[in-house]
């Protein structure tokens, strides 16, 4: 059952719901006064909470016997106010300051709940993986350990690694030999060929029968740098025929 009353008073009004105990509307009074939980005024509080009390009776709305009891108790402290201090005193009597601790106490705790609460709220509709059971494979190891093993294993991966045949085993030397073909020594080839006669034919001193195509371009591009610096001339009588190639003679 949810009810909410408005109770009025000359000083103040004060909006007043179900409450989860006597501890939870004394709460709510004290928040609702704007006091200082370590600095309550605990008539006003009283007089209020008996209000509260009243209220629900002339509402006929069933009153719990530990309310009743708090209302009790609030008059007897008050009460003690009121009159002087006597030797004969109760154990058993819960004194002003017990009550203000255990408010305090029941504040603290009440902030909590609302706390997880929010985080109930919060995290509630969120699903986490569980632990997941990895088994791993089973491995299994010699038993047997002997000093020739390892010795074994070694000439075979390397008997293993000799058998291998590199397929590009021609290409990686024609690479090689590339390398050693420039234009320079091609240059003095030439010129080593033209101190021993006047002139030569290229097509015929490099052909292909006795050099590769490479080594053929590059002593090409070597004569072409010759005959461009004017150091040879050559000389071609038709398309594709023979190149003659002879020292450039000096003008008088």
């Amino acid at each position: 059952m949810q009810n909410t009353l408005l109770l009025e008073t000359n000083k103040i009004q004060i909006k007043i719901e179900n409450f989860e105990g006597p501890l939870d509307l004394l709460c709510h009074l004290i928040d609702k006064n704007k006091m200082d939980i370590y600095d309550i005024n605990l008539d006003e509080i009283t007089k209020q909470y008996i209000e509260y009390i009243n209220q629900m009776e002339k509402e006929k709305l069933a009153i719990s016997s530990e309310f009743l009891i708090m209302a009790s108790t609030l008059l007897l402290i008050k009460s003690k106010g009121l009159l002087p201090n006597t030797e004969n005193t109760n154990e058993e009597e819960i004194t002003e300051e017990e009550l203000i601790k255990r408010i305090i106490e029941y504040k603290k705790y009440k902030e909590i709940t609302k706390k997880l609460r929010e985080m109930y709220e919060e995290y509630s509709d969120r699903v986490f993986r569980g632990k997941e059971d990895i088994k791993l494979p089973k491995q299994t190891l010699d038993k047997k350990y002997e000093k020739e093993v390892i010795s074994t294993l070694y000439k075979v991966a390397l008997e293993r690694y000799e058998s291998k045949i590199n397929l590009n085993a021609q290409n990686i030397e024609k690479i090689a030999i590339k390398d050693t073909y420039t234009v320079g020594s091609k240059v003095k080839e030439m010129f080593r060929e033209l101190i021993k006669r006047p002139k030569f034919v290229f097509n015929k001193m490099y052909t292909l029968s006795k050099c590769n195509k490479i080594e053929v371009v590059t002593a090409f591009t070597g004569l072409l740098e010759l005959s461009r610096r004017n150091k040879v001339q050559t000389n071609q009588e038709e398309l594709f025929g023979d190149i003659t190639v002879e020292k450039k003679k000096k003008v008088s």
